[in-house]
């Protein structure tokens, strides 16, 4: 199902734009100047990625510092800090992790007509 999810200009730079869709919590961010839309969930604990910082095209998540790409939604850095902010030594993010193996989020296509942004979920 295709819905508006935003217009362009609600979705800046280095900062993700939180929404729902048909129920589905997504994260609208930007990526080389394109949109693209990621599950607003964490695979670690499940927790919203919403408020985490994007640079470089990823996405980070504000409790573990877990890193997801925008556009494919593939992990690429598992579990690094603690509340964002307390690095988690290499040696001890197994304990952190518990269990829990490094997991892409789900994505979703997006349309952009003028102004408007249109997820399909």
């Amino acid at each position: 199902m295709k819905e508006k999810a935003a217009t362009i200009s609600q979705i800046g730079d280095g900062k993700g734009f939180c929404t729902v869709i048909s129920g589905q919590k997504i994260v609208l961010a930007r990526k080389n100047g394109q949109i693209y839309a990621i599950e607003n969930k964490c695979p670690h604990f499940g927790l919203p990625l919403g408020k985490g910082k994007i640079e470089d095209g990823q996405i980070a998540c504000p409790f573990h510092g877990s890193r997801f790409d925008v556009e494919t939604g593939e992990n690429t850095d598992w579990l690094t800090s603690l509340g964002g902010v307390l690095p988690i030594p290499n040696w001890s993010r197994g304990l952190v992790a518990m269990g829990k193996k490094p997991t892409s989020v789900k994505t979703f296509q997006v349309d952009v007509d003028g102004d408007d942004v249109y997820v399909t979920i």
